[in-house]
């Protein structure tokens, strides 16, 4: 077996220092509200080698991906400033290559891939990335890529696997990196950007002075967590939403959306839905492909007083404004919202940190098509594969929720994982509640005479 190295050396030149941006003030405090050592929010992604590559070129490729962005050298400090950080210059990402003889691709790469994610980053030590290489008799077949979530989310590591899938190209296609968060930074304290944080904090407190206690009020009264989960794997449902989407020129994530927010706002007996949404901030051009910690935190709020005779459309259309709406007061300080809330909750005489979550987890590229509904919805929601509903056994414990949506996947099967405090959705409970929530979107899609009223009284239930 030949001697493979144990590690990508990158150079730079970049070594720079400056303070946390907005979103990874967000991650760093979530970081240290989890266990000591804890690699929950560790990130996965794999990335297929083409054959005209051999290992000296995918090592090449590796080490420019590294070079392009900051984040994947950079190391997140404590200071007595606040925390930092200090992109490295120069230095070594490790390295672990895995001959897979005769295994299955797929196979090897998941075992090896959860070695690799799992173990705990020491963001203030260690770089926050690391690599293994899938190797069949010397030729390389797959690249994998752990990294913190201090250094990238989601959206982030999205970009990443296609620049590397680009570097793997021959010859790759030349693209100019995107912004650096510590340009970032410049931006969040110019005028421009504290403009904006002002009025993002501003429509923040507005609606959480106005929204019912229900949607913002902790039920935990100073204990643990206590989190019941449940989990629902639907073809039903993935056809329903994504004919829906189709038929409305929505996003299929959005009619999730809307209706969760229905069903939660029947569920706690109230007329109208609060949900706090996970969101990738890329709305400048500047910062689109930005990579690292990026999200924020949008605040959906949709209404549904007076409206028996609304129709589903309408209902979608609402949904879609509002979540714009919410994505244009999202940027800002976490801190300075956690601050605004500790007020508006202490002025309502309430317990703040019970908010209610909805998080679209995906990492499919933002230009894929969702699934071309059959034109035949009916009869293909009825040939649907069984529905899969089941509770399982999870240790996450998300920061301040009452009620956490996991979306996981929307292609040939919907796939939505959900946790809350127990008894916050009555003797239901989350596999009740996601049970309801196919059994809302199906009805939408199938009847086109419902109507919100309907639709809410179905979900309230008997």
């Amino acid at each position: 077996m030949p001697a493979y190295p144990t590690s990508v050396h990158f150079s730079t030149g970049r070594a720079a220092e400056g303070p946390l941006i907005w979103a990874q003030v967000a991650i760093w405090d979530v970081l240290r509200w989890l266990p000591p050592h804890d690699s929950t929010l560790n990130l996965l992604t794999r990335c297929p080698v083409p054959p005209h590559n051999d290992l000296g070129r995918v090592l090449t490729a590796v080490r420019r991906l590294v070079e392009r962005h900051d984040s994947l050298h950079t190391l997140y400090v404590d200071t007595p400033e606040g925390p930092r950080q200090r992109v490295v210059g120069e230095g070594d990402i490790p390295l672990r290559i895995h001959d897979i003889g005769d295994r299955g691709t797929d196979e090897a790469a998941a075992e090896l891939g959860e070695a690799l994610r799992a173990p705990w980053f020491d963001i203030g030590a260690d770089l926050p990335l690391r690599v293994a290489i899938l190797v069949r008799d010397d030729a390389p077949v797959v690249v994998l890529l752990a990294a913190s979530h201090m250094a990238v989310d989601g959206g982030s590591f999205a970009i990443v696997r296609g620049d590397l899938l680009n570097l793997l190209q021959d010859p790759p296609v030349a693209v100019e990196p995107g912004q650096q968060p510590l340009q970032r930074a410049g931006y969040e304290t110019s005028a421009v950007g504290l403009r904006r944080e002002a009025k993002a904090l501003a429509y923040w407190a507005k609606h959480l002075t106005g929204v019912p206690t229900r949607m913002i009020e902790s039920v935990r009264d100073g204990r643990p967590p206590n989190l019941d989960w449940g989990l629902i794997q639907s073809p039903a449902l993935a056809l329903a939403t994504n004919g829906l989407a189709a038929r409305f020129g929505v996003p299929p994530a959005t009619v999730l959306l809307a209706g969760t927010a229905l069903q939660l706002a029947a569920y706690t007996g109230e007329t109208e839905a609060l949900l706090r949404m996970i969101v990738a901030t890329r709305f400048r051009p500047a910062s689109r492909a930005l990579v690292g910690a990026f999200n924020q935190n949008a605040l959906f709020r949709l209404d549904f007083t007076g409206r028996p005779a609304e129709t589903v459309g309408d209902l979608l259309h609402r949904a879609s404004d509002a979540a714009l709406l919410a994505y244009a007061h999202c940027e800002y300080d976490p801190r300075r919202l956690e601050a605004l809330f500790a007020d508006v909750a202490a002025g309502r005489g309430i317990t703040p940190d019970g908010y209610c979550f909805f998080n679209d987890t995906r990492f499919a590229p933002p230009d894929q098509p969702p699934p071309t509904p059959p034109a035949d919805l009916a009869d293909a929601i009825h040939a649907a594969p069984a529905t899969k509903l089941r509770a399982p056994v999870i240790d996450r414990l998300p920061k301040g929720a009452n009620f956490f949506m996991f979306l996981t996947d929307l292609s040939d099967t919907a796939e939505l994982m959900l946790c809350a405090e127990h008894g916050f959705l009555g003797e239901r409970g989350p596999l009740g509640f996601l049970d309801g929530l196919e059994r809302l979107v199906v009805k939408a899609a199938l009847d086109e005479h419902v109507t919100t009223g309907t639709l809410y009284r179905d979900a309230t239930g008997p």
